[in-house]
């Protein structure tokens, strides 16, 4: 053990105490901190932070520049007064803190944070001590638990990854995505964003970049507005470039062909006219399209859309010469659909990224030529992009989280090979570079925190209070009813894990240390606080309360503990008294009320067609149901749970309150409904008074993925800050 400040460091166990609190570190951070503690009083250079935590790879300097800022904030070291890490300048950090080893003795056992009504004796029974597993072995552990990453150690024709190397095109602040060669290999066209233009609903910027001078110009658009770049194509000279983009803002939905000419003759760093009279090809308004691609040679768009705004994804063509849409031929969809597509160079075959229920990506390969389907690799976990390699043959993919690798294999998933590796997060935007043997693809680091954006009493009276975040997702908190705490789910630690944390201002504490790769969303407190509803994988757990305690964090789940699971995306859970749990799934579009008596573990069915299910925990005599097709909200006596069955629902009663088309994210507390909606390119969570003489209130979000009320108070998880970056491989 070793001693430093106010914390403890178990190097053996891969732990550090703060005050007799575990705090989770992300194994970066937990590298680099033993990297300082092990060289007090000496100077740290950027370059041996990149021997020590990325030896052999390229990394940006932003890198090192958010590892170090997130261990400071773990540390809370305030880097004008540092007490532990001081900047040197021009030569790297210095750990000035003393360093002392520590007697284990002196080491006590910590108690868990959750104050349950549970007897020790239950609360032992249930606990199992969990070892935290070193960056090395946790590496590992990934790679053997991965089948086709199991394939990628043993298979020696990997030389690729060595002769080459990654290179970033774009380091500048904010977020750099949607990136396009041009046919002519030199010039980067790319859209560029910053969380600050977003909250003013700023419009992407279009950026063009010379690879190999390195001048960057911004084209002026004026009051156009880019979503995603599609394709950029040119004339044979090069001397006009067209680019197809879509305008996707909430409420709209539109694909143009825009015309780009050069003003200056100096083709290495030319400057570009964006001519106003671009041509819309269509208008997509009836539907959200998940993904879209171009194929010059058959002067085709194929694109991937929910059409009523619900799963399952299908697929789409539009033919730019006849102007006309047509249905592609396709495995009947299911779960989530057809989500992502890739064309393949020669045109011939459309790449599908299939994801049923199970959140499991299956590949199918579509011949464009004889409309024959043929089935590839099926991965055990969601895999988010899939694209061809440039001879039409491989495929390129992401690996299993957490690793940021681009894997390269054939449609089977044989003859894999690491073709990347990435020490930021990878983001869903790979393609060819016009080379005939590179790539471009994106990282991209989304940071999501908690923060009240209606504080207890006892904290303050003001709005958007921030709460002690990571510099990863902190999101989709659940408030307790009956104590000031509250559950949340974080990638701090590596992966997603569950946090418990206080009103108070404690610092976090995990309560799960799962080793499988779980997807955690969903979740829903039971009106006593002593049940959670967990939506994992699209399976719904009911988890006890004293298997979350600080003191043996979770580690698994238990097939026993599943009350519900569907081929159809789960979007909702809440709770109908404490025997009944409402669930809402997507079925053919149509968003469906699932029923879970938790006495006998079955799903029944409601009289009428409903949507959702609500409870008001202050009010536990009534609940609330939205009708499939008006979206009105009805209040209904609560209704019975028995062995057998639910009963019959009784006094129902019109709110006269009917919620807009496509929101998202509705709950009720203390007779007030909540929901997030998208109006006008901004995203609102809105606070509606059942008693309609009552005064609405409306909140204007960032882009909020959760939230959760009680006693008035609201807590949101908004995104905070975001970064992205373009790179290239090297071949």
């Amino acid at each position: 053990m070793i001693q430093f400040g106010e914390f403890i460091l178990d190097e053996i166990q891969a732990r550090l105490y703060c005050q007799e609190t575990e705090i989770a570190l992300e194994p970066k951070l937990f590298e680099l901190l033993i990297l300082f503690v092990n060289q007090q009083n000496t100077i740290i250079s950027r370059q041996d932070i990149l021997a020590h935590l990325w030896p052999g790879s390229l990394v940006t300097d932003n890198a090192i520049n958010k590892l170090v800022a997130s261990l400071r904030k773990v540390l809370a070291d305030d880097p004008k007064k540092p007490q532990y890490i001081q900047t040197v300048p021009k030569r790297g950090y210095r750990f000035i803190c003393q360093v002392n080893l520590l007697d284990t003795s002196q080491v006590v056992d910590r108690d868990p944070l959750i104050n349950n009504e549970v007897d020790d004796g239950s609360a032992q029974q249930h606990s199992v001590r969990n070892k935290v597993i070193s960056g090395v072995a946790f590496l590992l552990i990934l790679l053997l638990g991965s089948g086709y990453l199991w394939k990628i150690v043993n298979n020696n024709n990997n030389q690729g990854a060595h002769n080459s190397y990654t290179k970033a095109l774009t380091r500048a602040h904010g977020m750099e995505e949607s990136a396009r060669m041009h046919p002519d290999n030199n010039h980067l066209y790319y859209l560029k964003q910053d969380v600050n233009t977003a909250a003013k609903n700023t419009r992407y910027q279009l950026w063009l970049k010379n690879i190999h001078t390195a001048q960057t110009k911004q084209i002026d658009i004026g009051n156009t507005n880019i979503s995603k770049i599609i394709a950029v194509v040119s004339t044979p000279n090069n001397a006009i470039t067209h680019m197809l983009y879509l305008d996707k803002q909430r409420g709209t939905c539109r694909v143009y062909q825009a015309t780009l000419t050069a003003k200056t003759s100096d083709s290495t760093s030319p400057t570009m006219h964006w001519q106003q009279n671009h041509e819309r090809l269509f208008d997509c308004r009836d539907k959200r399209i998940k993904d879209i691609d171009y194929h010059a040679g058959r002067n085709t768009i194929y694109y991937t859309a929910q059409p009523q705004n619900y799963w399952p994804n299908q697929i789409y063509a539009f033919d730019l010469e006849t102007k006309k849409h047509s249905f592609v031929t396709q495995a009947e969809p299911v779960g989530w659909g057809h989500h992502n597509i890739d064309i393949s160079p020669d045109g011939n075959k459309l790449l599908i990224m299939s994801t049923t229920g199970d959140i499991k990506t299956q590949l199918q390969v579509l011949n464009l030529r004889t409309n024959e389907i043929t089935e590839g690799v099926k991965f055990d976990y969601l895999v988010t992009e899939a694209i061809w390699h440039h001879n039409s043959e491989h495929v390129y993919y992401y690996a299993a989280p957490p690793a940021e690798q681009i894997i390269k294999s054939d449609i089977q998933g044989n003859n894999a090979t690491l073709f990347v590796s990435a020490s930021e997060y990878l983001s869903p935007q790979m393609s060819l570079f016009p080379d005939g043997k590179n790539l471009l693809f994106s990282t991209k680091q989304n940071n999501y925190g908690n923060s009240w954006l209606v504080a207890p009493k006892n904290i303050n009276e003001s709005v958007n209070i921030k709460i002690d975040n990571s510099t990863v997702d902190d999101f989709n908190p659940a408030l307790f009813h009956q104590s000031s705490q509250y559950f949340f789910i974080s990638n701090r630690s590596g992966r997603a894990q569950l946090y418990l944390a206080s009103n108070e201002g404690k610092q976090a504490k995990i309560v799960s240390n799962f080793t499988q790769p779980y997807r955690l969303s969903y979740m829903a407190l039971s009106p006593n606080d002593q049940h959670l509803l967990l939506n994992v994988d699209n399976k719904v757990y009911l988890i006890p309360m004293y298997d979350l305690n600080e003191r043996s964090p979770l580690t698994s789940l238990k097939e026993e503990q599943i009350i519900f699971t569907n081929e159809s995306p789960i979007i909702s859970l809440d709770w109908l008294s404490e025997n009944g749990a409402a669930i809402t799934v997507v079925n053919n579009g149509i968003p469906e009320l699932r029923v879970v008596n938790l006495l006998n573990r079955k799903a029944q069915p409601l009289n009428g067609k409903w949507s959702y299910g609500l409870t008001d925990s202050k009010h536990p005599e009534y609940h609330y149901l939205i009708d499939q097709q008006s979206n009105t909200l009805y209040r209904v006596a609560s209704p019975t749970f028995s062995d057998d069955s639910i009963d019959k629902l009784q006094h129902l009663t019109n709110t006269q309150i009917t919620l807009p088309s496509g929101f998202f994210l509705v709950k009720i507390d203390d007779n007030v409904l909540y929901y997030g909606s998208d109006e006008k390119g901004s995203v609102y969570l809105h606070a509606v008074p059942l008693d309609t003489k009552a005064q609405s209130q409306k909140y204007r979000l960032n882009d909020f993925i959760g939230y959760d009320v009680n006693n008035d108070n609201i807590i949101v998880s908004d995104i905070e800050s975001f970064e992205g970056d373009v790179h290239r491989t090297m071949y």
